[in-house]
């Protein structure tokens, strides 16, 4: 009986693409000023939260305090004047539907703009990658 071929192995890149790692945050910055009203940083780094009257600004701290009961820094008068829930969840949607069809559009041009911008710049990012390559960053980073 013949001996079966072995599949051939390919090395597969294991590092970071920069390129897609920015793509990938703009889209989860359209999202999050589109749901939360902060960029994806303040999110995670406000110290003091987002929200005064009239606001629908939600950060990370202020939607832990929603998950344990608290109002997640929105005042009530605002929630009830809107008709939302007075915490994080009602103000996020409230956020959706004022906000979500904006953000849809931008995510379908991100991604549109994204695929063109990828195909125009194929050449100059080969260039980078080589230059990389020569200073022995080819295996942790590509463009």
């Amino acid at each position: 009986m013949p001996k079966k071929k072995q599949k051939r192995r390919t090395k597969r890149f294991k590092g970071i693409n920069v390129t897609d790692a920015a793509l990938g945050y703009a889209g989860v910055s359209i999202w999050s000023n589109a749901l939360l009203q902060v960029d994806p940083i303040e999110f995670f780094t406000s110290k003091t939260g987002g929200s005064y009257p009239g606001s629908f600004k939600i950060t990370g701290r202020e939607l832990l305090d929603s998950l344990m009961g608290g109002s997640g820094g929105v005042y009530g008068a605002t929630a009830v004047k809107h008709g939302v829930a007075p915490n994080a969840f009602g103000a996020i949607q409230h956020n959706a539907m004022t906000y979500g069809p904006k953000a849809l559009i931008q995510s379908v041009g991100l991604a549109v703009g994204g695929n063109v911008g990828k195909r125009v710049t194929r050449k100059p990012r080969a260039f980078l990658n080589k230059q990389l390559k020569n200073f022995g960053l080819g295996d942790m980073i590509r463009f």
